[in-house]
């Protein structure tokens, strides 16, 4: 769907808006849930509505669907995607568990920063998503103050807590440990999108 939706917006072509429109729907009906509003990592089971066994909130994934469903909206001229994009966009940044007390993007509580998981190492496309969410709502300041404190909170917590030289720890909230090749797969994301919504 993010794809398609930067298709279109390269070709101006209808049918990428179309293909892209039409996963927004599914994403928006089978994937998101409905009390959180965040993407879970499965498929709802159409004939039971029931998820997979263990289906999680997945934070990269809602990051994803933060910027495909912002693009669409877009290409689309369609503003409810941009819209939905925004309440996706402010439930993630609220979700507590996802967040340590002092608001760094953590996805658990525990401080395993070996394990190398979806959510952890792609943890970073939420502040991907997010960037691009800020940058095509400029004129929405209340939203774009939002992300920008959000992703200066993340930032911050990467750079003075959780690194070392060069290299960035999984854990954002410190001590850095590693080096894990994931963790740095998750810190270009922030670091990108802090100098995307820096004002100087």
């Amino acid at each position: 769907m993010t794809l398609s939706s930067y298709l279109a917006e390269m070709t101006g072509e209808r049918k990428y808006t179309d293909i892209a429109t039409l996963g927004a729907n599914c994403i928006k009906t089978w994937m998101m849930d409905s009390t959180t509003r965040l993407i879970k990592d499965c498929l709802i089971d159409a004939q039971t509505a029931q998820e997979r066994s263990g289906a999680e909130l997945s934070c990269h994934l809602t990051g994803v669907v933060i910027e495909g469903f912002t693009l669409l909206a877009s290409v689309s001229g369609e503003d409810s995607w941009r819209i939905l994009a925004i309440e996706i966009a402010r439930a993630a940044m609220c979700y507590e568990p996802w967040h340590s007390s002092d608001g760094i993007l953590t996805l658990s509580k525990d401080r395993a920063t070996s394990e190398n998981t979806n959510n952890k190492t792609f943890k970073g496309l939420l502040n991907r998503g997010l960037l691009v969410a800020y940058e095509r709502n400029r004129l929405n300041e209340p939203f774009c103050n939002m992300v920008r404190c959000y992703i200066n909170v993340q930032f911050n917590a990467l750079y003075e807590l959780s690194r070392i030289q060069n290299a960035y720890g999984m854990d954002w909230r410190g001590p850095y440990a590693g080096p894990y090749g994931h963790a740095q797969v998750a810190a270009f994301d922030t670091i990108v999108a802090a100098l995307g919504v820096s004002e100087g």
